[in-house]
């Protein structure tokens, strides 16, 4: 099994329990209120804690194509954690979540320093008879607009609301985000 279907199968288990999680804490406000400042504090970390840059030590490009996520992927992972924060929210309800990125994965490589500054060189690892670049930073694609459908989005504060944490958890501005009500 590789590392990317053990980190899908982890992901579903702790999807799973998150959502069992929220459940039950449905009923409570005072668990709402936790579960709601925890998400979105866990999200805020993840997502702006680097400037939306992962920091890869020595890792070379079949490991990357092993293990990176696609931009589906990224984007499907992103719109669920949005929807289990969304719907914890009181006052949203049932939660869809829409995100659209621009771009892919970039990969930046590390490279030799040298005098002259027109010639560049990437920084070459050599394992047994392979050779690969060394990846000095991966970035994320990037987020341009989220849409939000929910039970809540007829009123003006759930609005409000949602457009405060889904701003908050990505960086983005509050023009790129569109909230409705759900039919």
């Amino acid at each position: 099994m590789s590392i990317y279907e053990r980190f899908a199968d982890l992901w579903e288990k702790i999807s799973a329990k998150a959502k069992e999680l929220f459940s039950r804490l449905k009923d409570s406000k005072r668990g709402l209120y936790l579960c709601a400042g925890l998400g979105l504090c866990a999200m805020l970390m993840i997502l702006l804690g680097d400037g939306g840059k992962e920091e890869v030590s020595e890792v070379t490009d079949s490991e990357l194509s092993e293990e990176a996520l696609s931009e589906e992927d990224f984007i499907r992972r992103t719109e669920d954690e949005l929807e289990g924060i969304l719907c914890a929210i009181d006052g949203v309800g049932d939660t869809k979540v829409m995100v659209t990125a621009k771009g892919s994965r970039e990969y930046v490589y590390a490279e030799n320093e040298s005098e002259r500054k027109e010639e560049r060189d990437h920084v070459i690892l050599k394992n047994g008879s392979k050779e690969e670049a060394l990846v000095k930073t991966v970035n994320a694609p990037k987020i341009t607009g989220v849409v939000v459908v929910c039970e809540g989005g007829g009123s003006d504060r759930v609005k409000e609301e949602v457009v405060r944490a889904v701003t908050a958890a990505l960086g983005i501005p509050s023009g790129s985000v569109h909230v409705s009500k759900m039919k």
